[in-house]
């Protein structure tokens, strides 16, 4: 009898335990991983949402929106700043060739990663490369005007050519994306800097035959004060060396003035090309702000456009 209730008890408790495990129990669908996956998006932790995006690839790799997950991937990649891995990410998803919005937005990111890595070629190549793919208006307009900003990017950094090659590909959007794109403005800015008041690095070696007229000519004055003083000083030097008979000590201060001399002429010219850089880079940087983002819900690209007037 004892016997009896000691293995109903048993069998009551083993029952009871599968119960209690039964009700821990908790099934994650894809859905409910994606969910959190992009929550933590929208939250801006794109460190955890890109761990729960690949966990989400790992248990379902059938997943029916598996393009829009490694995309994803991709951007928590860009805004945490990997550039480079995120440039791979991005890689993988325009080999694979599907043609849909992710694949033409991978192209885009691609290209900007490149761009923070501060290869603007590669960036270029990306571009021109799916500029070649592409029929419809919209995409090449907004190619036309990336790859016109990666030249106004090398404009800033004194690349030659490159206020030219934004001009053409300016001149290339459609009507109706220069008014999306404010093109119009574009070439009024590049027409800005150009007639931007310029140093001919000519003349100001010319000028430099006097030691300090470059630099006076490119408005250094301190520069060119210093070193017309400098100079001065040496060639009197040079010459009371001379005068008083002391021919070797004449020599090393005229070798010694030589290199002031060269290095004034040198100077001068470096002088003008950074005076017109610096004509260039204020225009530029004070005069627009650009910035761009995906927008991951409406699988939109919204362009943030400001012009100082």
């Amino acid at each position: 009898m004892n016997f009896r209730y000691s293995y109903i008890l048993i069998l009551i408790i083993i029952l009871n335990q599968n119960s209690f495990a039964q009700e821990k129990q908790l099934i994650i669908t894809s859905g409910m991983q994606y969910e959190y996956a992009q929550k933590l998006f929208n939250e801006k932790d794109y460190e955890t949402a890109m761990v729960e995006f690949k966990r989400l690839i790992h248990f379902f790799p059938d997943y029916e929106h598996k393009d829009q997950v490694e995309f994803n991937i991709g951007i928590c990649l860009f805004n945490l700043k990997k550039y480079h891995d995120a440039a791979r990410v991005f890689n993988e998803i325009i080999i694979n060739g599907k043609e849909n919005d992710f694949t033409k937005e991978a192209c885009f990111f691609q290209s900007r990663a490149f761009m923070n890595l501060g290869n603007n070629g590669y960036a270029q190549i990306v571009l021109q490369n799916y500029l070649k793919l592409v029929e419809d208006r919209e995409t090449k307009d907004r190619i036309y005007f990336n790859l016109a900003k990666i030249h106004l990017t090398e404009a800033r950094n004194g690349k030659p050519d490159s206020l030219i090659l934004a001009r053409e590909y300016l001149s290339k959007i459609s009507r109706s994306g220069a008014n999306q794109y404010n093109s119009d403005q574009y070439l009024d800015l590049i027409i800005k800097v150009e007639d931007a008041p310029k140093k001919n690095p000519g003349a100001a070696g010319l000028f430099a035959i006097i030691p300090g007229g470059g630099f006076l000519y490119c408005e250094r004055y301190h520069d060119a004060l210093v070193t017309f003083l400098l100079n001065a000083g040496l060639i009197f030097a040079a010459y009371e060396a001379y005068d008083h008979d002391n021919k070797a000590l004449a020599g090393v201060i005229g070798f010694v003035e030589t290199g002031f001399y060269t290095g004034n002429i040198y100077g001068s010219i470096s002088s003008a090309h950074k005076y017109n850089r610096a004509q260039t880079i204020k225009i530029l940087n004070q005069d627009f702000s650009i910035s761009s983002k995906f927008d991951l819900e409406r699988k939109g690209y919204e362009l943030s456009f400001n012009y100082k007037f």
